[in-house]
């Protein structure tokens, strides 16, 4: 809303939805404060259409060149169809309906009958995200995300392909099955709903997860040169997933290579780089770390193992965002030095982006150098204490309180993360011959908003990034969920895996140096 009390009010049909957004904002972020799922692949350059939405009642503010191009290339009128990425509400009531394929028009006599279920999932290692999204109406249900629990086999993608190898493979499929089934069910589904009106799951994973899921050999996965046995994932249905679920259609995304999935592919739909983006790049903080440079035609992926912490796991304190869950450190005064900022509630522990904010805040405040070593002298020196032998600062709201903290090897375990991430992100821009960086998107399940100061000054992002970063921290779940309402982004998908060129970092000679030297804390340039 303006100073001067202006509004605008956009309706979403069939669903009836409404959201009152500020006038000059996007219809599809109207759509994304009612609820409604706009799937915008092309990341709102107006080049796929299927964002696409037609004027009821009322009228948006008049389209702007760009808009008019890109409606004019789609042969469209701009007088009764307007594209919801670039398409600005005015001050007033507006009503529109999307117009993409998947977008099953109901008529008032089927607004209020059984719903047409769709979800995606996010099959990650420490983690299970789901999304589930009444398809009729084109509303999002539930989101959830739970911990995987495959955890008990080992924290870590190697640790999981080594039980599977020793056995385990059955019961590590079984815990994927459950973990999906636990996710669909708290994001809203119910335990029955696979057997009434759920339609179809898309799942994006890693491919460890992915072939551990679908009881495929994971033995090309424990040795060099990697592979793996996805062949086709167009349609499973011979999986205790599927018998489980009964006639449920279930897709996977597909996987570029070994270790770069399904999620990374699913996270470059939702940002929108599956077209011909030029000099952008995408970065999954996760405990596989997965990285596209995309320049022009040239794609260019890889991946290294950062292990947890970035997902606010492997470290003395951690776990996912939820109530407690520590998501910044902001500065707290001359008393307490500093204050944690939590979703809800005491901190109780810390997510992957309190700990990338925790480790920032030290680092400025100089109780931390650029080799990672805790310092208790400073404004926090009444925070610090010894816990196991390890230097530790507290984190809690009394600075006495030491049953939140971070420790000296959750300061390592950051360092070892980010110096992967670093090494991958040089790689695979020297690779793809970018020579700038004009869109930079981050995801992962790291529990909260990222500040993009903190990733630069860090060395998590390269500087030339930090003025062009958007932050998707759902991305792999959101392009599922989006390839769910609308299969034919499959399509988009498939094109994106047959361009990418894989990068294998772990037969480059100079791998070893390049990581010990990203270990500093420190910022550092393309």
């Amino acid at each position: 809303m303006r100073a001067d009390g202006e509004c605008a009010s956009v309706r979403f049909l069939p669903a009836g939805t409404r959201a009152e957004v500020a006038p000059g904002s996007t219809v599809l972020a109207a759509a994304a404060a009612a609820g409604m799922v706009l799937p915008a692949p092309c990341g709102g350059r107006g080049a796929c259409g299927r964002c696409a939405v037609k004027v009821i009642e009322g009228a948006l503010e008049p389209p702007e060149d760009r808009e008019l191009s890109a409606l004019a290339r789609a042969r469209a009128d701009a007088s009764l169809v307007r594209l919801a990425c670039m398409a600005r509400v005015a001050p007033g009531e507006v009503t529109v309906r999307p117009l993409a394929a998947a977008a099953a028009v109901a008529t008032a006599g089927e607004v209020g009958s059984a719903p047409r279920l769709v979800a995606g999932v996010d099959l990650g290692t420490t983690s299970v995200a789901a999304q589930l999204i009444d398809a009729s109406r084109r509303t999002l249900i539930g989101s959830v995300r739970i911990p995987n629990r495959q955890a008990s086999f080992g924290g870590d993608v190697l640790s999981r392909i080594s039980a599977a190898l020793g056995g385990e493979h059955e019961h590590l499929m079984a815990a994927a099955e459950d973990s999906i089934l636990d996710a669909l069910s708290t994001a809203g589904a119910g335990p029955s709903v696979a057997a009434s009106t759920l339609e179809r799951i898309v799942v994006a994973g890693n491919t460890a997860m992915t072939s551990l899921l679908l009881g495929a050999d994971v033995s090309g996965l424990a040795s060099h040169p990697f592979s793996h046995a996805l062949d086709r994932l167009d349609r499973i249905t011979d999986t205790g997933l599927a018998a489980r679920l009964g006639g449920v259609e279930i897709r996977m995304v597909p996987p570029v290579t070994a270790f770069v999935g399904g999620d990374l592919v699913a996270g470059v739909i939702a940002a929108g780089l599956a077209d011909d983006s030029a000099d952008a790049l995408l970065i999954d903080l996760g405990t596989n770390a997965e990285v596209a440079a995309v320049t022009g035609g040239k794609v260019v992926v890889a991946s290294a193992p950062a292990g947890p912490a970035f997902e606010g796991w492997g470290i003395a304190c951690g776990g996912q965002a939820g109530p407690g869950g520590i998501v910044r450190i902001a500065p707290g005064g001359s008393i307490v030095g500093l204050r944690a900022i939590t979703d809800e509630g005491p901190p109780s522990h810390l997510t992957g982006s309190g700990l990338i904010s925790a480790i920032a805040y030290l680092r400025r405040a100089g109780h931390l150098d650029a080799d990672g070593l805790l310092r208790p002298e400073g404004p926090c020196s009444e925070r610090f204490f010894t816990a196991g032998g390890v230097l530790a600062v507290s984190l809690g709201t009394d600075p006495l309180d030491r049953r939140v903290f971070l420790s000296q090897l959750d300061v390592r375990a950051l360092q070892s993360a980010k110096a992967a991430v670093c090494v991958a992100v040089k790689a695979v821009v020297r690779a793809a011959g970018a020579n700038s960086v004009r869109d930079a998107v981050v995801t992962g399940a790291f529990g909260g908003a990222l500040e993009t100061g903190d990733l630069v000054e860090l060395g998590i992002v390269p500087t030339e990034a930090g003025g062009a970063l958007r932050y998707l921290p759902e991305a792999a779940l959101q392009g599922a969920a989006a390839m769910a309402l609308e299969p034919g982004l499959f399509e988009d998908a498939q094109a994106f895996v047959s361009r990418a060129e894989h990068l294998d970092l772990a037969v480059g000679e100079s791998f070893t140096s390049e990581f010990v030297a990203a270990l500093r804390l420190e910022a550092f340039s393309l």
